[in-house]
């Protein structure tokens, strides 16, 4: 009776194993069936976060195989990377050698920039904006929109860029954020692989929020940075941990926003980590924590320190991963089902625009001729959406792909238009001061309203406070949509305080008040802008102080204007690259009602070229009136900081001009987006001829400002080009042993 019954037990157990459901969610097809099911997790930490890729090398070296990866915001970059098929070796490669400094820079380079654009901002000074949109005041959501880093991520994983479902990456992965809205963990596991990666890397204030599906998320870091139960919900047996530490910061770091900010943050990770460190079985997983000693979250340019810090901890814990390492012939098998190019999208049928609710979706018409219907062009679709968000109309665009039947995708542009417009109101101040007496200075204010129409009309508005006021509106109407022609009305008003120099003697000081109103037709054609146009000008001279040298009362100058604009200028302020040319051209006419006529040319040209932290910058331009004698306010003048060093502000004056400077300046230090370009010390070496100064007038006569002469003058400098704007300190010297001291930030 007991052998039967023992036989019957038998028969029962074995008919029960052969019931039981394969494995499920990342079932190994080269694993044995009694390999534990490992799964990875990798914590949060910033540029800390390049360290996990050393421990990937080290579980390479080791032939232990993962199957399941969870990733908390760095951690979800290498390890979504990792899940979707980048060897080590690939991994920190693309880490190393993309430029950080660029990637959280998010427009494009100035030179791709709208013409239009760079006008606008072709006075770098102190800056704050804030947006008007319906009535309200808004700022942006973070200070790094997240559109180069977006794109990255989508190049990084391009051969998973079909798959839905995280299941079926080469290796199951899972992405936390944080749903900003209630504070509730987001377990990403399906949906788009980069746009999981960026909104769990979304760290508040830096990034904006990453908005998906209704929602908007940030740093998985805030609830969960190192997510191992997210990982044990997943059916593992093991777990290999990868916590980075955080820390806090000193006390001397606390005394301002970003410190407290970046120390909240801290206190919220660290808080989470220690709950989640309590989940670790000391009997069969493992806790690698690299020793990142000094390195931040922000030092990405370290990023090979911290690979390599992430080696020595994994090989510190060599003798409890080597538990779990497998036979070079199993580990192959399970490598070649899990690593290669993938399965990028080769073929696009339809092209769909998502998210536009003031910009015009015809502006996206030339990209979508571009792929739909084609073979993807993927160096032509990153270019195409850079330019467009070089409009600065949006605050992201991206992309991503439904997979479609044969092969052919569709794919899926997400434009999300700055939710902080279409208006913008920005501060600002200038100032300009000298030893030799002349100072100027100004509080700006301007609000620019894009999107007026459905062609793109913009209204700019700019007004200066200060001891040289001014006023100027433009309408800008396109009369199509890639601003083939368009046409500008405008008024402008503006007060000055003009000195009057005798050689070297400040003998009397004017306030010029000038008023213009007028309309300009143009076109842009491959970054270059044309204008011609009428405008009704007037010109009140009037006596401050010192001697009359000047004829004052009221001056119609009515007439023509044209101009030309020119710029392929990385910076506006000390650019490293590019070349600027413009023309004006300015015709006050009798025949049109002025009091004066004469033809007033200006033409400029500047190039700089850059080897290393090297550049050298030539600047010339030459004037002409064509032997008319003009008005003082309007003759060329010469000298200041960089035009003609050394000498006064405006010291001389002519009917002809011709000046050249050539220019050197080091980038002594770089600076991290949105924080600016650099510091740099530099010097000059200047050169301007200048007509006779003079003028007549019937009731003082014939007086000469200025003789002809060729005046040499150089400068030494200290100039930073950051978020404030531009700013020097200068030393400037003159041939004749002459010297001035300059304080400048933008212009006043």
């Amino acid at each position: 009776m007991t052998r039967y019954l023992l036989t019957l037990l038998a028969l029962t157990l074995a008919a029960l194993c052969l019931a039981a459901p394969p494995p499920t969610l990342a079932a190994d097809a080269g694993a044995r069936p009694h390999r534990p099911r490992i799964g990875l997790v990798l914590s949060g930490g910033g540029a800390r976060g390049a360290a996990h890729i050393g421990v990937l090398k080290v579980l390479e070296e080791m032939r232990i195989p993962i199957d399941v990866v969870v990733g908390t915001s760095m951690g979800s970059l290498v390890g979504g990377g990792y899940a979707a098929g980048l060897s080590p070796r690939e991994l920190e490669q693309r880490v190393t050698q993309v430029d950080w400094n660029v990637l959280f820079n998010d427009d494009p380079p100035r030179r791709e920039w709208p013409a239009r654009r760079k006008q606008l901002s072709s006075n770098p000074t102190f800056d704050f904006s804030i947006g008007v949109r319906k009535g309200q005041f808004k700022l942006p959501a973070g200070a790094i929109a997240g559109q180069k880093v977006q794109l990255f991520f989508n190049d990084l994983v391009k051969g998973a860029e079909r798959v839905q479902d995280f299941d079926d990456l080469p290796i199951p992965f899972r992405a936390v954020a944080t749903d900003l809205e209630d504070g509730q963990m987001k377990v990403f596991e399906r949906g788009p692989l980069p746009v999981a990666m960026r909104a769990s890397m979304s760290v508040p204030t830096l990034f904006a929020p990453m908005q998906w599906d209704n929602h908007l998320y940030v740093d998985g870091g805030l609830v969960r940075n190192l997510p191992i139960d997210v990982a044990r919900g997943l059916g593992v047996d093991v777990i290999i941990a990868v916590n980075l530490g955080s820390g806090y910061l000193p006390r001397d770091q606390l005394g301002n926003i970003v410190g407290v900010t970046g120390q909240m943050i801290a206190i919220l990770t660290e808080q989470n980590v220690k709950v989640s460190l309590e989940q670790i079985d000391r009997a069969r997983d493992v806790l690698i924590e690299p020793d990142l000693g000094n390195i931040t979250a922000s030092d990405f340019n370290r990023a090979k320190e911290a690979i390599g810090t992430g080696v020595k901890a994994a090989e510190k814990k060599e003798s409890q991963l080597a538990r779990y390492s497998v036979s070079e012939a199993d580990y192959d098998a399970w490598k070649r089902t899990r690593f290669g190019p993938g399965q990028p999208v080769r073929q696009v049928s339809e092209v769909q625009i998502a998210g536009l609710e003031t910009v015009n979706p015809e502006v996206f018409d030339r990209l979508v001729a571009d792929q739909r219907d084609r073979p993807l062009d993927r160096t032509r679709l990153v270019a195409d959406i850079q330019k467009l968000y070089g409009r600065a109309d949006f605050e992201r665009i991206s992309y991503h792909f439904k997979p479609g039947p044969d092969g052919r995708d569709q794919l899926m542009i997400d434009a999300v238009e700055k939710a902080w417009g279409p208006g913008y109101l920005s501060f600002g101040v200038g100032l300009l001061t000298d030893n030799k007496g002349d100072s100027r200075f100004g509080l700006r204010a301007t609000y620019n309203r894009t999107w007026a129409d459905r062609l793109g009309a913009a209204w700019a508005t700019e007004v200066k406070l200060g001891n040289a006021p001014s006023l100027y509106s433009e309408f800008f109407q396109p009369l199509d949509l890639d601003r083939s022609a368009f046409v500008a009305p405008y008024l402008g008003l503006r007060m000055t305080p003009e000195s009057v120099f005798l050689g070297e003697q400040r003998v009397a000081r004017y306030d010029m008040t000038r008023g213009r109103i007028g309309a300009d037709l143009g076109t842009t054609l491959d970054g270059t802008e044309v204008r011609v146009g009428l405008y009704y000008g007037q010109t009140q001279v009037a006596l401050d102080t010192g001697s009359p040298q000047l004829p004052v009362g009221r001056v119609v100058d009515t007439g023509l204007r044209a101009s030309l604009y020119y710029d392929t200028r990385d910076s506006a302020g000390l650019p490293r690259s590019g070349t600027l040319l413009s023309l004006d051209l300015l015709n006050p006419l009798q025949a049109l009602g002025a009091d004066v006529q004469y033809s007033r040319t200006l033409f400029t040209s500047e190039a700089a070229y850059s080897v290393g932290k090297n550049t050298v910058a030539l600047r010339m331009k030459g004037g002409s009136s064509f032997g008319a004698n003009m008005p003082y306010y309007d003759q060329f003048a010469l000298g200041g900081f960089l035009n003609l060093s050394g000498y006064a502000y405006e010291q001389f004056r002519g009917n002809d001009m011709g000046f050249g400077a050539l220019i050197y300046y080091r980038q002594i230090a770089s600076l991290s987006p949105p924080l600016g370009r650099g510091l740099y010390l530099g010097a000059s070496l200047e050169a301007g001829w200048l007509s006779d100064g003079d003028f007549g007038d019937q009731a003082i006569g014939h007086v000469t400002i200025s003789r002809e002469a060729t005046r040499y003058g150089g400068s030494l400098f200290f100039g930073s080009d950051t978020w404030i704007g531009l700013a020097y300190l200068a030393l400037g010297l003159t041939s004749t042993g002459e010297s001035t001291i300059y304080v400048m930030i933008g212009r006043p």
